[in-house]
């Protein structure tokens, strides 16, 4: 600016004196005239500054990197850098990242209200300040006032709702992972996805097996990631494929296949999703976003190390493989979801020793897994639920969960063999009820009266025959708010059975249980590496205690402090 002024300047002097020793030759009207060209000359001059200093100009606005997409006037100078993986481990500046983060489906139902909408921004500030760096939350809702209202067919609205998600994610310098569809029946789900390919009104004698192997359904799917991932934000501006905030996508949300021992129905479909996704999103992280469990690639894990005493061929029988799906090559990073309230509060005897010591060896052996697979692990989904007995002891058993997870993964990190990264479930805004249980707040109590009862979490009962669930009424506030799959009718209970394959699945177990006594699969335990290092939780006080969440936020922030520490990325903490 202060050169494109000295080149006006000068240029007025030059014509100035010209239109001086004009002006003694010429008339008044004539100088008049003369100066009104001197006027357009120096606009003229001003423009043509600007223009020649215009690139150095942009070079320096690139340079200093001081405003990100969907930058804001209140983010606090937030700039999102893209997470990478090297090595094993997640980059990000050049340095290793690990986190902790967490998990909220809410996000796209409460952006889509203009009334609702500050309850996203509120959610990721909240979870910012206390340190967290990743959220998960989904990039679906197939269903007719959804987002995808028909097989191809988005609802605009609606997806400016996931535009405002990541801009302001941007903004409070939130990175997140984002899931494209949903095994379970919430939001649509697969269940969607076998309606439209078959045409059919209804599940009814159609299988959850149709949504990996019918050609029609797999391209249906296809046309969704690719409609989602080359998406432009209307907020601001960037194409959701070459967005820093999303550091990866989940192919599913807890993919299962029940009756099929193999896996290899479920592994085909993630191999082929993958290398599609890898097409779209060329520099973005593809994961699969299942719960984690062992099969018959590692048979020793799958009979000792899955959840239970005695579930071991239930849990084989669900058709997934984490050892197998997060090794094909189009898998960047490998994931796994814990609830032991849910999966082993029977075999434990209600003993939260016993299912914290589930938590711990759980945890230790994904992260030696995916050691070994040389890739990072994030345990994606993990949580504790307040309403499975007393209040006070439950905040107490939470706690421990929590502290457990988060020392077994600083061990990893500090070992420096591979990165971790750990997402709870569930953070949510003070504005919103606490259906499940499963709900961290952070300065204050549960955002309801209390007195809601909603079913089990996602139906993850462990060894579950039928979906778990409780019959519900819809609350007054909002029926969407419902996420907990609630089933008051037999004929549709009896539908969901059949639809995620009840029969093939109990056939499973008993073939499995029948290989095992014939020695056909071992049930030796598989050795734990000797060189993992060690090293001590030390946490400290986060603020004076004043609800029964503090506890909970205090391990959490905690938690956070120590994963920016040994991701070295303190000294940018408020830049990124």
């Amino acid at each position: 600016a202060a050169a494109a002024a000295a080149a006006a300047a000068a240029f007025l002097i030059i014509m100035g004196s010209k239109v001086k020793s004009r002006s003694r030759l010429r008339s008044a009207r004539m100088a008049s005239t003369a100066w009104r060209d001197l006027a357009c000359h120096a606009v003229l001059a001003t423009v043509l500054a600007f223009a020649c200093l215009r690139p150095l100009l942009a070079t320096a606005t690139d340079a200093s990197d001081v405003r990100s997409v969907g930058m804001g006037p209140d983010t606090g100078g937030f700039s999102l850098s893209p997470v990478t993986i090297n090595n094993n481990m997640f980059m990000k500046n050049g340095k290793e990242f690990h986190f902790i983060g967490f998990n909220q489906y809410y996000m796209l139902d409460k952006a889509r209200r203009d009334e609702e909408r500050h309850i996203v921004d509120e959610t990721i500030k909240d979870a910012r300040d206390l340190g967290m760096t990743v959220m998960r939350t989904w990039a679906f809702d197939d269903r007719p006032d959804g987002l995808q209202v028909n097989a191809g067919v988005f609802d605009e609205q609606t997806f400016r709702a996931l535009d405002y998600v990541l801009d302001s994610s941007a903004r409070h310098g939130m990175h997140v992972i984002l899931a494209l569809v949903n095994y379970w029946p919430d939001y649509g789900g697969m269940e969607s996805y076998v309606k439209w390919c078959t045409d059919s009104p209804t599940i009814a004698n159609h299988s959850v097996s149709e949504f990996y192997t019918n050609p029609i359904c797999r391209q249906m799917y296809k046309n969704a990631m690719k409609t989602i991932m080359t998406r432009r934000n209307t907020y601001n501006g960037r194409v959701y494929n070459e967005d820093p905030t999303i550091l990866g996508w989940d192919l599913a949300n807890e993919p299962r296949n029940p009756g099929d021992p193999s896996g290899n129905t479920l592994a085909y479909w993630i191999e082929e999703m993958s290398q599609f996704a890898k097409l779209i999103s060329r520099g973005q992280l593809i994961t699969t976003g299942v719960e984690g469990f062992f099969g018959l690639t590692t048979p020793n894990l799958a009979l000792n190390s899955n959840p239970g005493s005695d579930e071991w061929d239930s849990w084989i029988c669900e058709g997934t493989d984490f050892v197998r799906f997060h090794n094909l090559p189009g898998i960047d990073f490998t994931v796994a979801h814990m609830y032991p309230d849910l999966w082993v509060q029977k075999p434990c005897n209600g003993s939260d020793y016993c299912m914290k010591l589930f938590a711990s060896r759980w945890v230790d052996t994904h992260i030696e897994q995916s050691l070994m697979l040389g890739k990072p692990f994030v345990l994606e989904e993990f949580g504790s639920s307040t309403k499975t007995g007393d209040y006070i002891d439950s905040m107490e058993h939470r706690e421990d969960i929590f502290e457990t997870v988060f020392t077994e993964m600083e061990e990893a990190a500090a070992a420096s063999h591979l990165s971790v990264g750990s997402l709870f479930w569930s953070f949510s805004s003070l504005h919103y009820p606490d259906y499940d249980g499963f709900t961290v707040y952070y300065g204050g109590e549960e955002g309801g009266n209390g007195n809601e009862q909603q079913s089990n979490h996602q139906n993850t009962g462990a060894g579950a025959e039928t979906p778990q669930g409780t019959d519900v009424q819809p609350g007054e506030d909002d029926s969407l708010d419902y996420v907990w799959y609630s089933l008051q009718d037999q004929n549709q209970k009896q539908l969901q059975n059949d639809f995620r394959n009840l029969k093939k699945h109990k056939q499973c177990s008993k073939y499995l249980r029948k290989s095992v006594r014939e020695g056909v699969i071992t049930t030796s335990f598989r050795e734990k590496p000797d060189d993992v290092i060690a090293s001590t939780t030390t946490l400290v006080p986060f603020q004076k205690l004043e609800t029964s969440h503090d506890d909970t936020i205090n391990i959490i922030a905690n938690a956070a402090k120590k994963f920016r520490k040994l991701s070295r990325q303190d000294s940018q903490y408020f830049h990124d």
